[in-house]
């Protein structure tokens, strides 16, 4: 039997499990790039400060769904492979943790794991953290054998599942000549200076996608911090010059996400497209929600797998 990891970020499940988040977050030295000791200065000092008003943010909207839509995935893709794969789910920072899951595959005496981090396009600070981790649970279990899938925007079953959501959107809104505006969470300039492929996987993302759906397109970055520079242009921003110069319809596509989460239903649903419409006067603007275990997403994800 083989083994298939799907990791994702992770979610709080209480305010109190909000602080330990935060703090696994900011001890990452792929997010906070500095020693350890400071790493773990600054994720208590963050967590300590920021905890209680972010949690705020999950209770807006019924806490984290990233958990149980990776379980639906997880139990989707279980049915859609055969008996010789035994399929689980980790988090970057809650829990069940990478490690965790890893042993848990070790103990059934799966040695043979492909890994999927569900985040589309590459990132120092996403994919190349869920990389490092898995490395030191390699380095002490040497008889795991990892197949490890670094991205997969480019997969034709990725911009399948996405063109199907936004044509199905444009339908039901009765929009006739949309501006599809890929929005992807920003990361700091500092990653791009690295080397950091981010940027033009999303690019390219937003590319493929607009080709199969035939129509126009622009992309925006959104839930970039304050201190530092960060990827722009910055989706308010750019929805302020559009709405000078622009379309008259929008249709917003979180394509570096693969499920709801805080920047969709948070920063998009209750932030961007409400100063859209109130501030800009921008009435037809929507948003492409994302299904949990979509078929196409589970089709692709085989494909990933099998081939």
């Amino acid at each position: 039997m083989k083994g298939i990891l799907l990791i994702n970020m992770g979610g709080p499940g209480s305010q109190q499990e909000m602080k330990c988040f935060l703090a696994n977050m900011f001890s990452d030295p792929f997010i906070l790039p500095f020693s350890k000791p400071v790493r773990q200065l600054l994720s208590y000092v963050i967590s300590t400060s920021r905890y209680k008003k972010s949690w705020k943010k999950y209770l807006a909207i019924g806490g984290t769904p990233i958990i149980n839509a990776t379980q639906k995935t997880v139990d989707a893709l279980q049915l859609a492979l055969s008996n010789s794969y035994k399929v689980r789910m980790a988090f970057s920072y809650s829990s069940p943790s990478i490690e965790e899951s890893l042993l848990a595959f070790k103990q059934e005496a799966i040695n043979q794991v492909t890994i999927i981090p569900l985040y589309p396009q590459a990132g120092l600070s996403t994919t190349s953290s869920v990389s490092a981790d898995v490395t030191k649970v390699m380095s002490k279990h040497k008889e795991l054998k990892i197949n490890f899938v670094k991205e997969f925007y480019h997969h034709p079953g990725f911009v399948r599942f996405w063109s199907e959501l936004i044509t199905n959107h444009i339908a039901a809104n009765q929009y006739k000549h949309p501006l599809l505006m890929f929005s992807a969470h920003s990361i700091p300039t500092y990653l791009v200076d690295k080397g950091d492929t981010y940027a033009g996987a999303i690019e390219e993302s937003a590319l493929l996608i607009a080709q199969s759906v035939g129509a126009g397109y622009d992309c925006a970055y959104q839930s970039g911090m304050r201190r530092g520079k960060w990827l722009t242009p910055d989706v308010k921003v750019r929805l302020k010059e559009l709405s000078e110069t622009g379309p008259k319809e929008i249709v917003i596509i979180p394509i570096s996400f693969v499920n709801e989460n805080l920047e969709t239903l948070y920063d998009i649903d209750l932030e961007i497209i409400p100063y859209a419409k109130k501030e800009l006067g921008m009435n037809a603007i929507s948003r492409v929600t994302i299904p949990e275990a979509h078929p196409l997403f589970i089709q692709l994800l085989v494909d990933l797998i099998k081939n």
